[in-house]
């Protein structure tokens, strides 16, 4: 029997070893926007490419790509505070922005921005597009309740 103990100590501190190895060895890689006060990374695709925001030392936010090692700034035009959130394996970027109006959703393809706003909200927020161009998110109603959406790029090209 104490025979047995043993074994059973020594496969507990192989395995009690074992663990604290994975759990410190962990190759986390910092991300920090140059200049920025706070960066925040909030979606990344296939490639490596790594979408988020940034907080400037002016207190102004902005989004971020890092893709082959360089950062570029995203910026909504006319936009007051703009943040990037996800983005799929073709490079498209949704996120939200704040303006004079409120606060909205994005899409930005290639260099062209395009405004997502779910009718009668009075806030809308784009989270995240998959490979096929769907976009999810979330709005706020009239009545101050929010919920989820789903905008759906074959809808969108069938006209439905």
């Amino acid at each position: 029997m104490r025979r047995q103990w043993s074994f059973y100590l020594l496969a507990l501190s192989f395995a009690l070893g074992a663990a604290s190895n994975v759990l410190g060895q962990e190759p986390f890689t910092k991300i920090d926007f140059p200049g920025a006060i706070d960066t925040r990374c909030w979606g990344i695709n296939p490639r490596g490419d790594i979408v988020g925001s940034y907080v400037s030392t002016n207190q102004v936010t902005y989004g971020f790509l890092l893709g082959g090692g360089s950062f570029t700034t995203i910026e909504f035009p006319g936009a007051t505070s703009t943040e990037a959130f996800g983005i799929n394996p073709r490079g498209d970027i949704v996120g939200r922005y704040v303006d004079a109006s409120g606060r909205h959703g994005y899409l930005l393809s290639g260099d062209s921005f395009s405004k997502i706003d779910v009718p009668g909200a009075t806030f809308t927020g784009a989270a995240a597009i998959n490979s096929e161009g769907d976009i999810v998110g979330r709005y706020q109603s009239a009545d101050g309740v929010f919920h989820g959406f789903l905008l759906s790029r074959q809808e969108s090209k069938d006209g439905r």
